[in-house]
């Protein structure tokens, strides 16, 4: 049966090969094993893109997903759980 590892490194293969987001976006909350089999926690740190294309290009968002996986690691479900506060890029930052 999978451990933990295992269904982390799923996770990531999800969010990198069908999402196309980069590792180093990824910072798991949470990851538990329930009755039905997986479920992760995930913020994920990515580019505004109404902002970038208004003019804001070093604005972030961090967004909460959910993620469960069934007893074989098969992503079942997916969706956006919460969208925190934005962050800037270091030379944003300075500017301001």
């Amino acid at each position: 049966m999978p451990g933990i590892h295992e269904a982390q490194k799923k996770v990531i293969e999800f969010f990198t090969k069908e999402l196309g987001k980069e590792r180093e976006a990824l910072h798991f909350l949470k990851i538990a094993k329930d009755g039905e089999g997986w479920e992760a926690k995930v913020e994920v740190t990515e580019l505004n893109e109404y902002l970038k294309k208004i003019g804001y290009p070093h604005i972030f968002d961090k967004n909460i997903y959910t993620v469960k996986l069934d007893l074989s690691l098969e992503v079942t479900e997916y969706g956006l759980t919460e969208a925190r506060e934005r962050s800037y890029t270091t030379e944003e930052r300075e500017e301001l």
